[in-house]
């Protein structure tokens, strides 16, 4: 795992939720926070200089906030379970939209797959390259993100000083 892009994960999921969705939280050291709640998965896959994935863990008592405040509903309009997820799969496009130029540079051109839901009969990822969580009021989130290759090559927007990638 790479400590340097995972604090890059968290810190970019962290401003596009608090910008997108209202939602503020704080970074945390450890999935300790995520026991024992029920986690809606979401993944978009992502092609370019390197190819890969990422993945958010939002607790389910979250998703109908996470819905109403980036669909800006009206006080009391109750949004669809299907409504919700659409609103999370658009979070991780968002995230993962901003991630990407972050960490291998502006110039670098991403192609992003539709976001989909994780299901059992989903791939297991046994080793991604970042993992982050992030405490939320309702619960915690953990993102993650996968890289097909190895990560020798330095990513220009992963600072030397955080250590080598």
């Amino acid at each position: 795992m790479n400590p340097a892009l995972s604090r890059k994960l968290v810190e970019v999921t962290a401003d596009t939720l608090e910008k997108m969705a209202f939602i503020f939280t704080f970074p945390a050291e450890d999935v300790g926070a995520m026991e024992g709640q029920i986690q809606e998965v979401v993944r978009v896959d992502f092609s370019g200089p390197f190819g890969g994935g990422m993945e958010l863990s939002l607790p389910s008592s979250a998703l109908a906030e996470l819905a109403v405040n980036m669909l800006g509903t009206e006080d009391g309009e109750e949004l669809s379970a299907e409504q919700q997820r659409d609103a999370l799969k658009e979070l991780i496009n968002v995230v993962c939209g901003n991630v990407l130029p972050v960490v291998a540079g502006h110039v670098a051109e991403f192609n992003l797959r539709p976001p989909y839901m994780v299901s059992g009969e989903s791939p297991i990822w046994d080793d991604p390259a970042a993992v982050g969580y992030l405490v939320l009021e309702s619960g915690a989130c953990r993102v993650r993100m996968r890289i097909d290759r190895s990560l020798a090559q330095e990513l220009p927007g992963l600072d030397a000083a955080d250590g080598p990638p």
